[in-house]
């Protein structure tokens, strides 16, 4: 869609802006593509789609089972300070 320099200042006149000359040159072009982009949305086909929030809600989602694993004894070896094979950490979180 194109804007002319009239439609440009009206817009700014509306939204109470003071545009020099070349603000409405970009703007103009900003606009134009802004509105380009619409046109291409507006023209999709979306009569057979549903509307979803997230797009899962008809999935089958099955949470994975946790397996607990012994940490890499090279790994544990670089800490700092262990304490019955557990790596001891500064506390973070207030009790």
């Amino acid at each position: 869609m194109e804007l002319n320099k009239k439609e440009i200042l009206n817009l700014a006149s509306l939204a109470k802006l003071k545009l020099k000359e070349e603000e409405v040159i970009l703007y103009q072009k900003q606009l134009e593509a802004v509105l380009g982009y619409v046109n291409k949305i507006n023209e999709l086909k979306l009569d057979n789609t549903k509307e979803s929030l997230s797009g899962a809600e008809n999935m089958v989602t099955e949470l994975r089972e946790d397996i607990v694993k012994d940490s890499d004894p090279a790994i544990i070896k670089q800490a700092r300070e262990i304490e019955n094979n557990y790596i001891v950490v500064p506390q973070v979180l207030d009790k």
